[in-house]
């Protein structure tokens, strides 16, 4: 009767720690996890503010044109400025 009693317990201890370690490694999943995300984050903000098609673009154009007798120059500059609400 005592060595089934002692197995018993032996089941019951090794079905705990196996439970601890199934516990411990989803916890450390959701961490490990978390930390990804993260560092994507931080990356993809590092390129610059994001594309919305609802923000109002502006474009300022400015044209100097010279003309001689021999020649035509022609000088354009536009600037392109996204707005921010």
């Amino acid at each position: 009767m005592r060595k089934r009693a002692h197995q018993g317990q032996v089941t019951v201890e090794v079905a705990i720690l196996f439970l601890f370690v199934v516990a411990a490694l989803v916890l450390m999943a959701i961490y490990l996890q978390r930390g990804v995300q993260g560092g994507v984050k931080s990356n993809t903000d590092s390129f610059g503010t994001q594309f919305s098609a609802t923000q109002a673009w502006n474009s300022n154009s400015h044209s100097v044109t010279n003309e001689n007798a021999s020649t035509v120059t022609t000088n354009q500059n536009t600037n392109y400025q996204q707005t921010l609400n």
